[in-house]
């Protein structure tokens, strides 16, 4: 792509990173964010391993984040920080890739827009989790794979399909790490570049391009046998014993909603509409169209084999999963309308940007004003003192309150109450264990109400416990 069509989609890059480094700086976090931060501060590189070998995911986002903390420090915003990397990566894959559509600076943009524009994914785009960093690889391998089959003419160099194979194999081995069904969507990718390189070698006459997805193929499964007998293991411990909900007809019909479902009236509709009117589009360009549906039929085969296992053999699927899918998605929505006139391109960017203005709106609110978490921090950061502790009743949220208080929080029946603190602050869940109030009398202690305020989702009254003038 030439300099001049470089500026748009760069213009574009530079503001929806600005606009995902604008949500990182609180101390806002929800219990699978405050799980990662746990993990990677407790644990070296193995230890890593070990842990995420008896949990449900891969470990590579894990080891990823361990290095940013190492290199930057252990704030929350290093740890938000790590989940835009491959955002930013993503946006900049589609702009090298730009020659697969003969350099369109309109597809590129578009691409770039709908990617944002899909309201689930800017949430993950700052959230502590892999999710942001399947969707770079998955996204990449769609795009190796798409490259692959790309005309010789089309090709920056003679030798691109080998590169686009390489890249194929190291993108797959790597979302395979990263999270399960980043996996199955890899696995996608190479079922339908087999069947599509099948067909074509039965009508050139030439499997050259089939041996290649072969051997592409098999290079990932070997480097993922290590995590198979993993796999295998983490999964059937879990059978009917995991928290996702039965998958039911009405769940299924909830999905698009978690995916697209904004504050704009009826928009999980209106992807709905878009999506099918991009695949009657595709069937009419034919042969140009066929990219498109192939990119569409990742999530779809994702999806359905998510289902299909949740069905027949334990609950395994939410829509969360096809997060990982959405570059895909957005590439499936720039290619169907690449052929369109340029008013219905316009039309589908501001309708991209009112959706992207929405979820960013959501989002800050999210991360800035959902909870009292802010308000709390900001009180204790002014008022607990070196010979404090802090006591919880909520046993389960133990782990996250240690998060912002390392080493001064201790479960309620853990306390010493003629121990040598100062003062103990009480976070009071309403849930037993309770705090007696005889117990306070035997050790001369006084219980003092300070406000009703919270941590994540949880809320709680906060009081101070001191010893009696």
């Amino acid at each position: 792509m030439s300099r001049k069509k470089m500026v748009m989609p760069v213009m574009l890059i530079l503001l929806f990173t600005a606009m995902y480094i604008s949500l990182i700086f609180n101390r806002n976090i929800w219990t699978d964010e405050a799980y990662t931060i746990e993990l990677v501060r407790e644990n070296s590189f193995p230890g890593i391993i070990r842990n995420t070998a008896v949990d449900v995911h891969p470990p590579l986002y894990y080891l990823i984040v361990k290095c940013f903390v190492i290199l930057l420090g252990d704030a929350f915003w290093v740890y938000k920080a790590v989940s835009i990397v491959p955002m930013v990566l993503t946006m900049v894959l589609v702009c090298l890739y730009g020659v697969l559509w003969r350099s369109e600076e309109g597809t590129t943009v578009l691409a770039i827009v709908m990617l944002n524009a899909v309201p689930c994914v800017l949430e993950y785009a700052v959230q502590i989790r892999m999710y942001s960093w399947a969707l770079f690889f998955v996204t990449w391998a769609g795009l190796g794979a798409y490259a692959m089959c790309a005309p010789d003419s089309f090709r920056m160099q003679r030798n691109m399909q080998k590169n686009s194979c390489i890249q194929l194999t190291a993108a797959c081995i790597l979302g395979c790490y990263t999270h399960t069904y980043a996996m199955l969507s890899c696995v996608c990718i190479y079922i339908i570049l087999c069947i599509y390189a099948l067909l074509c070698g039965m009508r050139r006459k030439d499997y050259g391009l089939l041996k290649k997805c072969l051997v592409s193929g098999c290079a990932v499964s070997v480097c993922y046998l290590p995590w198979l007998a993993v796999l295998i293991r983490q999964t059937m411990s879990r059978i009917e014993n995991y928290w996702i909900d039965p998958v039911t007809w009405e769940v299924i019909c909830q999905y698009p909603d978690y995916l697209f479902a904004s504050r704009l009236p009826g928009s999980a509709v209106l992807y709905l509409i878009l999506c099918g009117a991009a695949v009657l589009i595709c069937i009419r360009l034919r042969r140009d169209g066929i990219a498109a549906l192939l990119m569409l039929a990742v999530p779809v085969m994702t999806a359905l084999i998510g289902i299909v296992v949740s069905i027949v053999v334990t609950p395994f699927f939410i829509a969360r999963y096809l997060v990982p899918c959405m570059g895909l998605f957005a590439l499936f929505l720039a290619l169907a309308f690449r052929r369109e006139q340029k008013a219905v391109q316009i039309l589908l960017g501001v309708f991209g940007f009112l959706m992207v203005l929405n979820a960013y709106q959501k989002n800050f609110e999210m991360e800035y004003h959902s909870t009292h978490t802010d308000e709390l921090l900001q009180y204790m950061d002014e008022n607990l003192g070196q010979k404090d502790l802090i006591a919880y009743n909520f046993e389960a949220y133990g782990f996250i309150y240690n998060i912002y208080f390392p080493d001064r929080t201790q479960f309620l029946s853990d306390v010493d109450f003629a121990g040598d603190f100062d003062t103990i602050w009480y976070f009071d869940s309403c849930v037993t264990p309770w705090l007696d109030t005889q117990v306070l009398e035997q050790y001369g202690l006084a219980k003092e109400f300070v406000m009703t305020t919270g941590i994540e989702q949880n809320e709680f009254h906060l009081y101070h416990i001191r010893h009696k003038e």
